[in-house]
């Protein structure tokens, strides 16, 4: 009986589930789970494989951190059945939904929905100002969901939208509507702010008291000065912290100067948050506003394992400051348990010297599996058998200097991911792509970048090139643009024939003058039927030649011959256009 009436409930299920009548909720609570296509890079401590990179740094980057509210879907526990279905099987259900799916089988009765409150609500993501006026306005009302909320994200005038820019919000209603909702934010943990400027200083003095569990936060500032009494450095016992001036800001300073922090900033971490796990203090305009952050090196937090700082950069006599000196390597010896390192260098208008220096003692980072960074300083690493993953786009590399990092490559016995920023002008590079492709064979993530033109010749080139590659399932492409270039899905299709085994598929037009340097985007998630790609799921989105912004889902049927060509079938079922 109890098994009859699960099926019942899940065919109730399947039929609600086309109900719009929520849309504007469901989208509130979901949109921050659909940023698969981005590089973020997900918390240090879960698997290399589900981390993903900041891969273009600030300039394609959505996330700009790496410890963001984590996007994986919630899961729950349960001690009461859901009406007559065994709450066990109720449970084993939700925990394998995504958050909208969740939505729709909440809708099936008042008892599941209340159930599956704190599933629903544990992580609210708001992305842009209409979710936020909107969600924010709803949570006003709606106090017993405010107390389901463990993890809070909000976005007002995002800086990063695109194809569309952001529409324009009062960030001092959005910091008052928080505080206003504080009070019912009972089991907050996770607080990320990413607006235009640092919020009203009175919001983070009504958090702090309202929420005792909040011990991870997140915030970016803009121009705004940072005040010596400010409350936001009134925190003790905080797990993450992170301070990032964020990505966008004008500048044209050749050597900044860097700014002072608070006092009461560096008491705050250093004295009153001894458990520190994951610290950012960085900039993502680094032409406008950057940080003096070498105090850090006097501090000590035995937990710490995700650490990112920057950005680094030329001083006027062009040496390369502090991050060269003793003290910097002393920290780094220091913190053993560190599995998360990214050194943010901004190298815009002068390629980096050929040696950095890093002097590193033989035991120094045994657990470092993740590392952001220039290539000088990755062949200082003491460990670098323990690499998974590794982001080389702080700089384009040039064609000499990619030859070089082959030799650094080979000892990254444990490379699964690997993201390059190149710039190549010889018309065949195809023997480079080997000697790279080949010393690192165990890739599962590819990101190639090269900002400059890379027509259809070079792609070829580098795509006969993947059989060195035998266990690659994500490939990510980002190239110069122009418009006599075939389409992005063609691009795509000439992939998938070239590496048929491949699970998914990426594809940024870049252009230095768009929106986000970013002209069109498509994901490409293929389907095999058997060992066979039998269809492609389909999302682009981008700014066309002519006419508005476009954004659309649809399914591409593959021909059956995908291993020996790929031919295009005049239908494509629209799933999805908006």
């Amino acid at each position: 009986m109890g098994v009859l009436a699960g099926v019942t409930g899940l065919v109730l299920w399947l039929h609600v589930r086309k109900l719009d009548a929520l849309e504007d909720t469901l989208n509130n609570l979901t949109e921050g789970h659909n940023d698969m296509r981005r590089r973020s890079v997900r918390r240090p401590e879960l698997a290399a494989t589900q981390r993903r990179r900041m891969s273009l740094n600030a300039i394609f980057t959505r996330n700009p951190l790496s410890a963001r509210i984590d996007d994986s879907p919630p899961t729950i526990s349960a001690t009461q059945p859901v009406g007559v279905i065994p709450e066990d099987i109720v449970r084993e259900i939700v925990n394998l939904l995504p958050p909208a799916d969740i939505l729709n089988f909440s809708l099936t009765s008042s008892t599941v929905r209340n159930f599956l409150m704190p599933a629903l609500y544990e992580s609210v993501s708001l992305k842009s100002s209409r979710k936020c006026r909107t969600t924010l306005a709803m949570l006003s009302a709606h106090p017993e969901i405010c107390a389901c909320i463990r993890k809070l994200s909000v976005r007002p005038n995002y800086y990063l939208a695109w194809p569309k820019p952001d529409k324009t919000l009062d960030e001092n209603w959005v910091a008052s509507t928080i505080s206003d909702i504080a009070k019912h934010l009972t089991l907050l943990h996770t607080f990320d702010w990413d607006g235009l400027e640092v919020p009203t200083d009175s919001m983070w003095g009504t958090l702090r008291r309202c929420c005792p569990k909040l011990q991870n936060i997140f915030s970016n500032v803009g121009m705004s000065p940072l005040s010596s009494d400010s409350q936001l450095f009134d925190f003790s016992n905080l797990k993450n912290f992170s301070l990032v001036v964020r990505y966008g800001l004008s500048g044209a300073d050749l050597f900044p100067v860097p700014e002072e922090l608070p006092t009461a900033f560096w008491n705050m971490l250093i004295n009153r948050c001894p458990d520190l796990e994951e610290l950012a203090i960085c900039s993502f305009s680094s032409s406008a506003r950057v940080f003096d952050i070498i105090p850090f090196t006097e501090a000590r937090w035995p937990k710490l394992h995700a650490l990112t700082m920057g950005s680094f950069g030329y001083q006027t006599d062009f040496s390369l400051g502090d991050i060269e000196e003793k003290p910097f390597s002393d920290f780094l010896d220091s913190h053993t348990a560190l599995k998360y390192l990214r050194l943010q260098w901004n190298f815009k208008r002068w390629m980096s010297p050929s040696d950095v220096r890093l002097e590193l003692s033989p035991n120094a980072l045994p657990e470092l599996d993740t590392f952001v960074g220039i290539h000088q300083q990755l062949s200082k690493l003491p460990n670098p058998h323990s690499i998974e993953v590794l982001d080389l786009t702080c700089e384009p590399l040039h064609e000499y200097r990619l030859a070089n990092i082959c030799p650094i490559l080979r000892t990254l016995t444990s490379l699964t991911s690997l993201d390059l920023w190149t710039h190549m002008t010889a018309p065949d590079n195809t023997h480079l792509f080997s000697s790279v492709f080949s010393s690192c064979p165990k890739l599962i993530d590819l990101h190639f970048m090269c900002t400059m033109a890379f027509r259809s010749n070079s792609l070829r080139q580098l795509l006969s090139q993947l059989g060195w590659l035998p266990e690659l399932k994500r490939f990510s492409l980002t190239k110069g643009h122009r418009y006599s270039d075939e389409s992005m899905l063609e691009s795509a299709l000439e992939i998938l024939r070239s590496k048929p085994t491949l699970q998914h598929i990426n594809i940024r037009w870049a252009r230095e003058r768009a929106l986000n340097h970013l002209k069109q985007e498509g994901t490409y998630d293929i389907t095999y039927n058997g060992v066979q790609p039998s269809h492609i799921m389909v999302h682009e989105q981008g700014i066309p030649l002519l006419g508005r912004p476009f954004d659309r889902s649809y399914k591409y049927t593959l021909n059956p011959s995908i291993v020996g060509s790929v031919k295009q079938l005049p239908v494509m079922q629209m799933l999805r256009t908006r």
